[in-house]
């Protein structure tokens, strides 16, 4: 996926303007780029839009307007657009205030590791940034990256039964990945060749 530059981000008063047509449609292709792994964690699939997104609202709420101030948020946020064939994704831990929140993230820890994109011919272990856990307790936030081959690409397309799932000692679930999804994936990673 093409990193962000400085030509992607809008001024300011510019994205103030734009800012709740631009929020529609984040939360339009989120809305088919989230995936829930059984009842406490989803994945979103990230890509430029999303991630533009997070550097014009980070912008926006620290009035970063310096261009190397801007420079540094987008260097932040490409790291989490992966170059070739890849797909970066947000795993995200739902906890209430009435969860044993310190209890739950000990449990889930390591969790990050256990992801997997299982399809009819090949499982893709999906990469954790590091430093994220400890074997006392997890973040709830976690960044992933799925890395294909080309072949892979290509073996994603045709298959008919593609799972995102979860392979914890205290969280094991999978879940069938929609096919829009699918298609929004294969979309990121066809851009690619």
């Amino acid at each position: 996926m093409r990193p962000l530059t400085r030509e992607d981000i809008v001024p300011i008063e510019t994205y103030e303007q734009m800012r709740e047509q631009f929020r529609r449609r984040i939360i339009d292709i989120k809305k088919v780029r989230r995936v829930d792994i059984g009842p406490r964690i989803s994945v979103v699939f990230e890509n430029r839009d999303t991630m533009r997104f997070q550097v014009q609202e980070m912008c926006r709420i620290e009035h970063i307007t310096q261009p190397e101030l801007i420079q540094q948020e987008l260097d932040v946020y490409n790291d989490l657009l992966p170059l070739g064939y890849a797909i970066g994704a947000t795993l995200l831990i739902a906890l209430s205030q009435e969860d044993n929140m310190p209890e739950i993230l000990r449990q889930l820890s390591g969790v990050e590791e256990h992801v997997y994109l299982e399809t009819d011919k090949f499982r893709i272990h999906a990469q954790a940034e590091l430093g994220r856990s400890t074997e006392e307790k997890t973040s709830a936030v976690h960044y992933l990256t799925f890395t294909f081959t080309k072949e892979q690409v290509q073996q994603f397309a045709e298959s008919e039964h593609n799972t995102i799932a979860i392979h914890h000692p205290h969280y094991d679930y999978g879940v069938a990945l929609p096919e829009v999804t699918k298609a929004s994936l294969l979309a990121d990673l066809i851009q690619e060749r």
